[in-house]
């Protein structure tokens, strides 16, 4: 696969879009130094998948996006096309019908990076991947940039072996292994956990069989009771249906007979209601015989008021009379007494006008003098405001000069500052001058041992040499230990990692209990909140020799729940029950019961103690643990506990092995099943687990930490040993390396002489221009006084223009209150003149008013002389009408009492009628309240029926009067019946909690099992097939290197000769035994020299072996295009011309694109693209075809295309 073009934007300094097309051979990139060449190879090995921004001169990798320049700013992205001609079908299976594959990769400056192949996003994976074994890649030998020469020749044996295998296209093979040994360590630890798990679920499949059969009897137990029940009800629901229709009846034959008795009273109040009738009409007689004689008295009454109120008005109209005459001589009186204060009020009048006048006179005069005063108060005023003008005006002065003033001292401390920092400075370059010297003291030195190291560089090696051999010697030990290390907390963290996940599924426990702990509270927050703590066994801490006798104490107990509260335990069952969840136990952390204080322990040689004591837990937790074991005693064996309680002993006795002696006498013991045990064991080996974990991490820490010092030990020795090596060869370098530092020491030193010498000038002109400042600080004080004197004088002004100003006005308050109590006098004197005024007008309204009430008067004793007469007669004909009407009432009452008597006779038939009424209604009381009585009985009947309903409906969820037919023909339930469904409920009772899931979970634990199972069998299978395809990788990787090395080492040998014009060369393998790895050495001859270390060759001799171990390979196994970048620096222009030559050699099968500044490489190459920078920090490319000389600029989205 060759390159067709590359395709660069936004990359570098390539900011715009640029399309190079590579159509030959030999395509040469050239140009000044900082243009841009390097880039292009960036770009390529970027597109490749290169990571390491170092390897791409950079700090990171958005470094690569084009930064901005001084007339460009920054671009958004980057982004580069590799463009490969697959026309040959050589490409990857997937892409062999493709006649162009294209890679792209496109980063932005958020940091979001893509890879596409074909417009398609893919992986960096597949991109590694399609150039994996064909020797293009960003680790491969198809690119060879700046330093990469010196690295093949100074490179470690196994570092170069990478070369080897590239070409040998064992690169995927490592990286499959690599997948593989990564597959094989998830394998084995997922084989672990799934182990860890299997064992788990076979140590509680026993327990859920266990469960599983219980709850299989419990539902056969249900099953019989629920048959007998019905049985039982059916007939108890025929029996009382028939006594209902019995009572029933009975209801009808009472209810006729009040019915009956019912018609009769209905008959008996008609007759009732006719006397009744008649009483009435009778009543009404007398009423109407009442009303009229009632009448009769009123009218008497009424007469007798009318005379009497005659009489009254008669004697009020004389009283009226008589009081007119008083009234209308006290008028006379009154209108003579007015008249005499009318004429007095008229001469007072007078005079309280004229003194009304006299005092507007005086107030005139007064305010004429107060408007005098005023106006000379303004004028002190005006004073006043032009000796405050002068002070702000000399306030203003003194500001602007301390304005001035601060502004010099300003720059004042900002020279001084500036000053310091130059002193500071000079001193700095003083002190650099020193250490200048120092250096160039100390190079000297060098070059001195340098000239002597010669000799002892042989001894120092073979030293250096064994203590590398003993430093590897111990770092072999170190591995193995680390891999010992390793190896253990890996299995410890395993087996850690499935006892805390079987914990959190809380594998072994009731349905109820793991859903509360998984669903209600499956974290630590949420038990926080909802106040669940966790299970009994995990408050508990115990002994491992006391976990079986912990295990059979607490039994099923160890699954309860222990919750903060009791709200909180009914929180956690309205849950369970909301969702059908199962059933489970719950406990406060402070039961109720209280458990008495331990008694005394028995003395018995087998007592070991109170259980409760022996435990562990929280401060928190201890009334919990006295109430679950506080009367539980602990002994070493069996017949301890039976001896024990044979002797009377008031507590439940628990062995060590688990077996259990209730005070009843009740014993609990076997094996098999230990859930309990089990539990407590887990909870306790993961706490020893992390303990043990935290050590092993800790013993590794330590190993790795030996084992750093060990390999930097050894990295110390090899540079050591590589500087020895390489000391002779480089001394003369070093010692011309030292004569140029010394030189470069002596002309800094010049330099910082000189600059502290510039320094010490400007300091001085600096401290010149503070000098002058100080002059005018001074004038600036000086201004600053004399508008403080000129302050003062117009402070003195002020305050005597005030005291003038502040008499003037107090002249104007006093001549205020003057004309003030002037206009007060006028003011009353005027109010005294109105008073009397209105005084006047009202003597005169009431003297006409007195003369108008004296006519009224004498107009009102005319009319009562009139009224007497009037009333004198109306009271004589009021007499006559009331002795007619004496008469008539006397005769009303007479007819009253015959009517009142024929009354009495009909209301006493009555009487009679009702009497045998009431019997009538006593008979229908009676006949009600004996169907009242039956109907209760009816009442009771169908609750009892409805009750029986509903309790067969809850407890079985049956319709009974749907099964009738299942049980009516069947016998009758007898005592036998009843005993069985008795027995039957005590069985069940005696059975405890039952795990109605525990059938469920045992068909899930099973199948999970046998599911498990297979797992482990295809995890082994899949180990073993991994590990297979290990060795057959190790296998035909050994062959494929040693192929490969043979034939490059054979061309190695071949080429070296022609390009060094004569001299031989050959590779060697460190270690020919092991060749997975193996390191590869050069060893190499330059004509007309001895057999030596490569470390000695001259800078040209390493450059031309590099190349010529590349093209060896190159001959072996040619990759589509090969990328040099200035590779043929290093050498003469003989060396370059045959370097050139070798390349045109490869070119039938490999694409060469040279960076170089050699002529003679130009001159080979077919088409020259050079880098220029018209515009500071951009590149653009003109491409110049060899053969036309033909030139064309690239600009933008244009393209380079060369025919």
């Amino acid at each position: 696969m060759k390159i067709k073009k590359v395709e660069v934007c936004g990359f570098k300094s390539f900011v715009d879009r640029t399309v190079v097309h590579i159509d030959h051979d030999v395509s040469a990139i050239v140009g000044p130094n900082g243009c841009g060449k390097s880039n292009i190879v960036d770009a390529i090995r970027w597109a490749m998948g290169e990571q390491s921004a170092r390897h791409l001169r950079g700090k990171a990798m958005e470094d690569v996006i084009f930064n901005g320049s001084e007339t460009r700013g920054p671009h958004s992205f980057a982004e580069v096309t590799l463009v490969f001609d697959n026309t040959a079908g050589l490409g990857p299976p997937e892409y062999r019908d493709y006649a162009e594959i294209a890679v792209t990769r496109r980063l932005d400056r958020s940091g979001h990076s893509e890879y596409l192949i074909n417009k398609t996003v893919v992986r960096l994976k597949d991109v590694t991947q399609l150039f994996l074994g064909t020797g293009v890649g960003t680790k491969a030998y198809s690119i060879i940039e700046q330093g990469r020469i010196g690295w093949i020749v100074s490179a470690k044996p196994t570092d170069r072996r990478h070369l080897i295998e590239e070409a040998a296209g064992i690169t995927k093979f490592k990286a499959k292994k690599k997948a593989a040994e990564r597959k094989m360590d998830q394998t084995r630890q997922n084989l672990l956990r799934v182990s860890d798990i299997i064992g788990e679920i076979e140590k509680n499949l026993s327990t859920l069989k266990r469960q599983a059969q219980k709850a299989e009897r419990y539902k056969r137990y249900r099953t019989e009771i629920r048959d007998l029940e019905l049985l039982v009800a059916s007939h108890r629901w025929m029996e009382l249906t028939v006594t209902r229709r019995v009572l029933e009846n009975e209801m009808d034959r009472v209810d006729a007979q009040v019915e009956g008795s019912r018609f009769a009273l209905r008959l008996r109040e008609a007759e009732l209601g006719a006397d009744r009738l008649g009483v009435q009409q009778h009543e009404d007689i007398v009423e109407r015989a009442q009303r009229h004689a009632y009448e009769q008295d009123n009218s008497v009454r009424v007469l007798e008021g009318k005379i009497e109120q005659h009489l009254s008005r008669l004697e009020g109209l004389r009283e009226s009379e008589r009081m007119a005459e008083r009234e209308l001589g006290a008028l006379v009186g009154q209108r003579t007494s007015l008249a005499a204060e009318h004429e007095m009020l008229a001469a007072a009048l007078v005079d309280l006008e004229e003194a009304e006048q006299r005092e507007s006179e005086v107030l005139q005069k007064e305010n004429a003098e107060l408007d005098r005063r005023r106006g000379a108060a303004e004028e002190a005023s005006k004073a006043v405001e032009q000796a405050r003008a002068r002070v702000a005006e000399a306030q203003q002065r003194i500001a602007r000069a301390e304005a001035v003033l601060q502004s010099y001292e300003r720059r004042q401390g900002e020279g001084r500052i500036r000053l310091e920092r130059m002193r500071a400075e000079r001193e700095e370059h003083e002190a650099k001058a020193v250490e200048l010297k120092q250096e160039g003291e100390a190079l000297a030195a060098r070059l001195h041992g340098l000239r002597t190291g010669k000799e002892q560089t042989a001894e120092r090696r073979e030293e250096l040499q064994q203590e590398l051999d003993a430093l590897r010697e111990q770092i072999r030990v170190s591995d193995q230990l680390l891999e010992t290390l390793r190896g253990q907390l890996a299995e410890k963290r395993s087996r850690l990692r499935s006892l805390e996940e079987i914990q959190q599924r809380f594998e072994g426990v009731g349905k109820g209990v793991r859903a509360l702990m998984r669903e209600y509270a499956p974290d630590f927050q949420s038990r926080a909140d909802k106040g669940v703590l966790g299970l009994v066994a995990d408050r508990i801490e115990c002994p491992a020799e006391l976990t079986e006798a912990l295990a059979a104490a607490l039994g099923e107990r160890l699954q309860h729940v222990v919750v903060k509260d009791r709200a909180s335990a009914e929180q956690a069952l309205a849950f369970l029950e909301a969702g059908e969840r199962g059933r489970a136990t719950l406990v406060t952390q402070n039961p109720r019961r209280v458990v008495r204080p331990a008694a005394p322990l028995p003395d018995d040689a087998s007592v070991i103690g109170w259980l409760g004591d022996l435990v562990g837990c929280d401060a928190a937790d201890r009334p919990l643990v006295r109430h679950l074991l506080g009367d539980v005693l602990v002994v070493r064996d069996a017949e301890g506990a039976r001896r024990l309680h044979d002797r009377g002993v008031a507590a439940a006795i628990v062995s060590a092995g688990g077996q259990v002696v209730a005070m009843d006498g009740s014993l609990t013991g076997g094996r098999g099943e230990g859930v309990g045990s089990h539990m407590i064991a887990v909870k306790r080996e993961i706490r020893e687990l992390h303990g043990v974990v935290s050590e092993l991490d800790g013993r590794l820490h330590t190993a790795v930490a030996e084992h750093g010092v060990l390999r930097n030990g050894i990295a110390e020795r090899r540079a050591q040993l590589d500087s020895a090596r390489t000391q002779a060869h480089d001394a003369e370098i070093a010692i011309v390396k030292a004569d140029k530092d010394l030189r470069r020491a002596e002309e800094s030193l010049a330099s910082a002489n000189e600059r502290a010498e510039r320094l010490g000038r400007e300091a001085d002109e600096l401290h010149a221009q503070l000098e002058a400042a100080s002059d005018e600080e001074r004038a600036a004080k000086e201004e600053i006084d004399a508008a403080r004197g000129s302050e003062r004088e117009a402070h003195q002004s002020l305050s005597a223009g005030l005291e003038i100003y502040e008499g003037k006005r107090a002249a104007v308050d006093e001549q205020s209150q003057v004309v003030t109590g002037v206009k007060v006098r006028a003011a009353e004197a005027k109010q005294r003149a109105e008073s009397d005024r209105g005084a006047l007008e009202r003597l005169e309204r009431s003297i006409e008013e007195l003369s108008e009430r004296e006519t009224r008067l004498r107009g009102d004793m005319e009319s009562s002389a009139r009224q007497q007469g009037e009333t004198a007669a109306l009271a004589f004909l009021a007499r006559e009408e009331l002795n007619v009407s004496i008469d008539t009432a006397m005769k009303a009452h007479e007819h009253l009492g015959e009517a009142r008597a024929r009354y009495d006779e009909a209301k006493h038939e009555l009487g009679e009628r009702e009497s045998a009424l009431v019997e009538i209604r006593r008979r229908i009381e009676v006949g009600a309240k004996q169907l009242t009585q039956l109907t209760l009985q009816e009442r009771e009947l169908a609750m009892g029926l409805e009750h029986l309903l509903e309790s067969i409906e809850e407890r079985h969820r049956v319709d009974l009067p749907k099964v009738i037919g299942d049980y009516h023909f069947r016998e009758l339930p007898d005592a036998q019946v009843k005993e069985r469904i008795g027995e039957l409920i005590r069985l069940v009772e005696r059975m405890g909690e039952i795990n109605l899931t525990a059938i469920e979970e045992y068909d899930e634990k099973s199948k999970r099992y046998e599911y498990l199972t297979s797992q482990r069998l295809d995890l082994e299978t899949a180990l073993g097939q991994l590990d297979k395809a290990i060795r057959q990788m190790n296998r035909e990787s050994k062959r494929m290197f040693r192929e490969t090395f043979d034939e490059v080492n054979s061309r190695f040998q071949l080429v070296f000769p022609k390009l060094f014009g004569g001299g031989k060369a050959s590779l060697k393998l460190t270690d020919p035994t092991d060749m997975l790895e193996t390191g590869v050495e050069i060893l190499a001859q330059p004509p007309g020299k001895r057999l030596g270390s490569i470390e000695l060759m001259s800078g040209g001799e390493k450059a031309l072996t590099a190349v010529s171990l590349i093209f060896s390979i190159f001959q072996y196994k040619p990759s589509p295009f090969c990328l040099l970048d200035e590779v043929d620096a290093p050498l003469d222009e003989a060396n370059i011309g045959r370097f050139a030559e070798a390349i045109r050699s490869m070119t039938k099968h490999s694409q060469f694109i040279v960076i170089t500044h050699s002529k003679t490489t130009m001159q080979m190459a077919d088409v020259l693209y050079g880098v220029t920078m018209e515009t500071p920090g951009i590149s653009k490319l003109v491409a110049v075809e060899i053969r036309g000389n033909q030139a064309k600029t690239v600009d933008g989205g244009q393209t380079v295309a060369v025919a």
